[in-house]
């Protein structure tokens, strides 16, 4: 539309002028017509000017505007007061953000050492372990990767990339059994749990790989400002670098809060008991550190090194026991206590290692201790399990035995005492017949004596009368002859 108006304003005045020339003589319709048509030229002339000045005030409003809003952005500038542009004390500059996106990168770099060599985007197949023990190994298959630098006999930890609500959970530690390619073959490194066993019931799309268990350092739970603060506000919770894991399992929340309560400051009223906890080893060491400031130069002596020299009104970080010691001997004083979360070593939890004393310079050669892993521990006691089972059943057969044997030891008591009864009874008749018995005994003592008297006096009767019958036969029968003796 305004092209069109361009082009009519400049015909209007051609037109005018040739009816100006026409109507030079006198008042004639030419004149009058060129006239008005020179004036709707002027005013549409003085329109477009007024146009143009609006579009050309308009785009130099536009442009001051992203002119500030590119300083604000790329140099952190600010109109002032005067309306020039000054240093915006709340913002950096894109020179400055790039040097601290490079700085925190190195930090992020730095941290991100706590995962080793690993992969983030693999596939698992599980392996499967049989009744009888045998074990069908399993498949690592790596994405982005055409071959992976591990050797067979790597040992590999799998973790599920899926959220903890979602069963994302530790899968276990794995041996390579083969490699072809970005494939790998793998089996158990330790023999599986029955959890580890429901686990590996499903494929997995998603899981990272660790050639290495993540090693807990300070600076992988290093707090930031809080984003609050940034923004001017009231301060807030803060933020970590590792996500808040309040979501994980309820076995976990006494370690979940030394995370969230880690370099938090202890109250001065605090102190002495904690103190006095270090010293008992109630409380383990090195988790209360304090800052302290030297009244006075000090020297700290360090094993097989030159002391550390510390000049008064210097500051310093010291385990509180330590600390405390320095305040005792009036050469610091205590500012702050903070408490640090103990570091665990997820690798030796697992798999044990070797410790061996370094504190003390004395010239002894202390023995290197074996710290058994969770591994080891777990196979001593299947073992112990596994012959408490079986002395169990050996205990459970002996005493359904001896129960088999009291049953019977019972129902013989029963029968010997039903028997015991019987001879009771029989041992009271048997009394009472032998005390009639003896009753009977007695009367036939008494009718046996009188028979005897009866037949000694009968006996007397009888000899008596034999020797009346001998005399009378004597007196009336001749007397025998005897023959002579035999002749020798």
């Amino acid at each position: 539309m305004e092209i069109v108006l361009l082009a009519v304003i400049p015909l209007v005045l051609l037109a005018g002028l040739v009816l100006f020339a026409l109507g030079t003589r006198g008042w004639h319709w030419g004149t009058i017509s060129a006239a008005i048509l020179v004036l709707f030229a002027a005013a549409g002339y003085t329109f477009l000017a007024a146009m143009l000045a609006e579009r050309e005030r308009a785009w130099r409003a536009y442009v001051a505007e992203y002119q500030a809003k590119l300083a604000s952005e790329r140099d952190a500038l600010m109109p002032g007061p005067d309306g020039r542009l000054v240093p915006d004390n709340n913002r950096k500059p894109l020179a400055a953000l790039a040097q601290d996106r490079a700085r925190w990168k190195r930090v992020l770099q730095r941290v991100a050492t706590w995962r080793g060599r690993h992969w983030d985007k693999a596939a698992f197949t599980p392996p499967t372990v049989a009744a009888d023990g045998s074990v069908t190994a399993g498949r690592l298959i790596i994405e982005d990767v055409d071959k992976v630098t591990i050797n067979a006999g790597a040992e590999l930890y799998v973790f599920d990339a899926a959220p903890l609500e979602e069963s994302g959970r530790f899968l276990g530690a794995f041996t390579v059994a083969a490699v072809d390619g970005n494939a790998l073959s793998v089996v158990p490194a330790l023999p599986p749990t029955a959890a580890e066993k429901a686990l590996w019931q499903a494929d997995r799309e998603g899981v990272s790989i660790y050639e290495e268990l993540p090693v807990d350092r300070w600076m992988a739970f290093h707090r930031t400002v809080p984003l609050a603060e940034m923004d001017g506000g009231s301060a807030g919770a803060p933020e970590q670098r590792k996500s808040d894991p309040e979501e994980l399992l309820k076995h976990l929340e006494a370690q979940l809060d030394e995370v969230r309560h880690h370099a938090e400051s202890v109250a001065e009223e605090e102190w002495p008991k904690l103190v006095e906890g270090l010293r008992g080893r109630s409380i383990l060491p090195g988790t209360y550190w304090a800052t302290v400031e030297f009244k006075e130069s000090h020297a700290l002596p360090r094993a097989g090194r030159d002391p550390t020299e510390f000049a008064a009104g210097q500051k310093a970080t010291f385990d509180l026991e330590t600390a405390q010691k320095l305040a005792d001997d009036g050469t610091a004083a205590i500012l702050a206590v903070e408490r640090r979360r103990p570091l665990a070593d997820a690798q030796a939890a697992l798999r044990g290692g070797d410790y061996r004393f370094t504190g003390a310079d004395d010239g002894v050669d202390r023995p290197t201790i074996r710290i058994e892993g969770a591994g080891f521990i777990r196979r001593m006691l299947e073992a112990d399990i596994a012959t408490i089972t079986a002395i169990t059943a050996k205990l459970k057969e002996a005493k359904t035995s001896a129960d088999a044997q009291f049953r019977l030891e019972t129902q013989e008591i029963g029968d010997l005492d039903a028997d015991l009864a019987k001879w009771r009874s029989d041992a009271d008749t048997a009394e009472r017949v032998a005390e009639r018995f003896e009753a009977r005994v007695a009367e036939a003592g008494t009718a046996l004596a009188a028979v005897e008297t009866a037949i000694v006096e009968l006996g007397r009767e009888l000899a008596g009368a034999s020797a009346l019958l001998s005399a009378a036969i004597d007196e009336r029968a001749p007397p025998a002859v005897r023959p002579p003796p035999a002749a020798p």
